[in-house]
């Protein structure tokens, strides 16, 4: 087994010191990626959309078909995380990947719709638990009229709450992050089985793997269906933070790189079982659609358990939510981090970014800027439903498109140049590279069409939009300065340093021995 010196050793050759605390295991690992998949919370954020384009058989087909290919792109990203397990992750390996000439501008753009992305992504994730609470306390009276701006106030509070518990100390996320493993599993189970003996009445098979349905507006049930493929999308995402936490991690090199194929093989399989037994015990099709709740699907559990399981099953989810957006905040905070240590943000920014606690060595500085953009775009929810609709939209979109960046370096431009670790594809890596790449092309593509007609202001999506938007900023400051003084990831580590660092590994085996 791998000693600590040989993960600084390890970091060393990528050209860094190690500076955080290394105390996370496996469990840790898979627990950020897994909390922040979090099934539990996805299914039942999103089931009525699926309901409503494509249905339950619509639903049941999507999650097989973007789980496998899920699986594909989480082996991609697994393979190149065993080779270079760095807190940069993505955009480190965009530039690594991409060789001198490809590598700047590929880390450059893949940094920034990181971090754009994963801060949309959790105050998406913010205003679902506030959708939930407020879902609870409507369980309970019935009558209440939530606003937009009560949604808003929980879920500025659940972004204060979660850069809170980062700020405290790392055994605090590590004993959280076991929390959520454990509640997650135990809970969806359990909510599963509940939910399958309390219901009066079960669905027929038929109805679960045959009805489809379209209420999208349009005509086309085969594009209705496609359009249904974005629920398990949208569950699908955030995998990439085992990289993220790579330098937190013994034996990263093969931790970090299980942690993220474990935690989507295990939120496939656990997902599709709790997909399988809430669409059973529907009891109310039209009346889940017509749902007065924030959260529609708590619908099926007053009409399939009744008030007091369905409080349970809120509080369950409540729990799982905040160690979403605890976990979103962990993973985002890295990658500022990186970014600031490899000078991403200029001079006077990166410099002050680049800060970790002397004491607890964590990223204070990313987390609370993080938390701080997180939470000003939390108020655009004071005026505008749709705007934050589409901040949802961005960060998937964002997400996927980083995703494919190092895929597509690593095949198209690296080629038999990368050197694969420990856990690798072997003769199979191109072809499933390949189609990875193409498969999130497809989804980047699917997610920017209108999935409701007709389109009006209400329900365009914007999210096309924003994201050319963003896209468009980042190329002008690109051509306008950076790549004048953006070299990609910056060497912190001397040859004599990594020589004195080997040599300190010989001492400690000897003596040993």
């Amino acid at each position: 087994m791998a000693t600590l010196s040989e993960d600084e050793i390890r970091l060393a050759k990528m050209g860094y010191k190690q500076e955080f605390n290394r105390g996370f295991k496996f469990i840790h690992n898979f627990g950020v990626s897994f909390s922040i998949l979090s099934v539990i919370v996805g299914v039942n954020t999103l089931l009525s959309y699926a309901l409503v384009a494509g249905g339950s058989a619509g639903a049941v087909l999507g999650w097989i078909v973007v789980s496998f290919f899920t699986i594909l792109v989480g082996y991609s990203l697994t393979e190149i995380c065993s080779a270079m397990p760095t807190a940069g992750g993505l955009y480190f390996w965009a530039a690594r990947l991409g060789g001198e000439k490809w590598g700047p501008v590929l880390s450059w753009y893949t940094s920034w719709i990181v971090i754009i992305g994963g801060v949309c992504g959790f105050v998406s994730g913010s205003y679902s638990i506030s959708q939930f609470v407020w879902s609870l306390v409507m369980v309970w009276k019935p009558d209440l009229q939530v606003t937009i701006a009560m949604v808003a106030v929980v879920a500025i509070g659940t972004i204060l709450v979660a850069a809170i518990l980062n700020s405290i100390h790392e055994r605090v996320l590590g004993l959280l992050m076991e929390i959520s493993v454990y509640t997650h599993i135990v809970g969806t189970v359990f909510v599963i089985i509940m939910v399958l003996v309390k219901a009066p009445t079960k669905q027929s098979a038929s109805f679960v793997f045959q009805s489809f349905n379209n209420l999208t507006g349009q005509d086309s049930m085969g594009y209705a269906v496609l359009l249904g493929f974005l629920f398990p999308a949208w569950n699908f995402l955030g995998f990439d933070a085992s990289a993220h936490i790579a330098e937190e991690t013994v034996d990263s090199h093969i931790h970090a790189a299980r942690g993220i194929y474990t935690s989507i093989t295990s939120a496939v399989i656990l997902g599709f079982a709790f997909l399988l037994a809430l669409l059973f015990s529907i009891q109310d099709f039209d009346a889940i659609l017509a749902s007065p709740y924030p959260i529609g699907i708590t619908q099926l559990y007053m009409d399939a358990c009744g008030p007091i399981w369905t409080t349970v099953v809120l509080i369950l989810v409540l729990i799982c939510g905040i160690c979403n957006v605890v976990c979103s905040m962990i993973a985002n905070s890295r990658v500022v981090y990186a970014w600031s240590r490899d000078g991403g943000y200029g001079v006077k920014l990166s410099k002050f970014l680049y800060y970790a606690h002397p004491v607890t060595k964590l990223p204070l500085r990313g987390v609370w800027m993080t938390a701080s953009l997180g939470m000003i775009l939390s108020c655009i929810g004071f005026g505008s439903n749709v705007a934050l609709t589409a901040f949802s939209s961005v960060s998937t979109i964002g997400l996927m498109v980083s995703y494919m960046i190092p895929i597509f370096a690593k095949v198209a431009i690296a080629g038999d140049s990368f050197k694969p670790g420990p856990l690798n594809l072997g003769r199979f890596s191109n072809i499933i590279n390949w189609i990875s790449v193409v498969w999130v092309g497809f989804l980047a593509v699917l997610m920017s069409l209108p999935s409701a007609y007709p389109v009006v202001a209400v329900n365009l999506n914007y999210a096309p939009i924003i994201f050319v938007f963003w896209v468009g900023v980042i190329t002008a400051i690109w051509f306008g300065s950076a790549k004048h003084w953006f070299r990609g990831p910056v060497v912190h580590i001397s040859e004599e340093d990594l020589a004195n660092l080997e040599e300190k590994l010989s001492d400690t085996k000897a003596q040993k021995v």
